[in-house]
């Protein structure tokens, strides 16, 4: 019998959406399947990035921006190309059935900042094979991009140290 996949979004403003794409990519492991992610503006971070090299080639992990301290004017253009590299990777993976889960970790935070349209981002996601599983996150919800999901979660901070 052949696995029906599943498109899943998780966004919020709270900690944890990356983490929890990547125990879902760990599950799909453990089920002897193949994950791909791709990450979106979360050059800076590396605490997730860095394990998950150790458990190629069944768990890859990819970024195309370059490390920055911060987003200015003049890496504006800069980090539109390589946001569209990323964009065209994970298409290039949807199109040609690579893997049977794709993380697609941040696109959604690249449709805020206007890099993505949320329906090109949509419609890529329609092209996915019946069989394969999509994590999408950001911190908001788009709703094309929703639309498209199987499940939506939103991941919320109730209580932070600073505000106590």
């Amino acid at each position: 019998m052949m696995r029906t996949g599943n498109l899943y979004l998780y966004y919020g403003e709270g900690r944890g959406k990356t983490t929890l794409a990547i125990g879902q990519g760990m599950r799909a492991l453990g089920e002897e399947l193949s994950v791909v992610m791709v990450q979106f503006l979360d050059y800076n971070h590396n605490k997730e990035y860095i394990p998950l090299q150790k458990l190629e080639p069944q768990f890859r992990a990819f970024r195309f921006e370059k490390q920055r301290e911060s987003i200015d004017e003049a890496d504006k253009s800069e980090l539109g190309n390589e946001i569209k590299l990323a964009y065209n990777f994970g298409k290039k993976i949807i199109e040609t059935a690579e893997c049977d889960m794709l993380i697609l970790d941040g696109i959604c935070d690249a449709v805020d900042l206007g890099f993505l349209s949320d329906e090109d981002v949509a419609e890529l996601l329609k092209k996915r094979g019946k069989s394969m599983d999509i994590i999408v996150t950001g911190s908001h919800k788009h709703e094309k991009i929703a639309d498209c999901a199987d499940y939506v979660y939103s991941i919320n901070v109730e209580k932070r140290r600073e505000d106590i």
